[in-house]
């Protein structure tokens, strides 16, 4: 697939997640540690794109080191609360988490990393937040 064609379809600033000025709106709760995830994952695509010979451990790294943190945090808030979906939610943040650190591996050993792999963690923090964040919005509402 043709990079330029991948990044119109689904990489672009299609969800409030990308788009600062969604960001203002009444209808989204998005917090910084989000955006910092997502923005990261932008960048590192652009880079790929840009510079296929470019290390990306230490992208990877911070990223994961963000990814820890807001798993951490929610991971907790979830558990204070008595979130009844707390063991599916917690499931899924380590698939993601798993799916990052399997592709930092495979750059650290240089073997082959496409554009869609990272557009793939992408859309995973994006389901996330949209299935299982909602839910927890939802139940700390009521």
């Amino acid at each position: 697939m043709d990079p330029h064609d991948y990044r119109h379809l689904v990489w672009g600033p299609t969800t409030a997640y990308d788009d600062p000025a969604a960001l203002r709106g009444d209808k989204i709760a998005c917090d910084s540690r989000y955006r910092s995830i997502v923005w990261q994952l932008n960048d590192m695509f652009e880079k790929l794109i840009q510079q296929h010979d470019n290390d990306f451990v230490a992208d990877f790294d911070l990223l994961l080191k963000r990814m820890a943190e807001h798993i951490g945090c929610e991971n907790s808030y979830m558990g204070m609360v008595g979130f009844p979906q707390t063991v599916q939610h917690h499931l899924h943040h380590q698939f993601i988490y798993g799916k990052t650190a399997e592709l930092r591996q495979r750059f650290s050993r240089h073997l082959e990393v496409v554009p869609e792999d990272l557009g793939y963690l992408r859309l995973l923090w994006l389901v996330h937040i949209q299935w299982y964040d909602r839910a927890f919005e939802a139940f700390l509402a009521c």
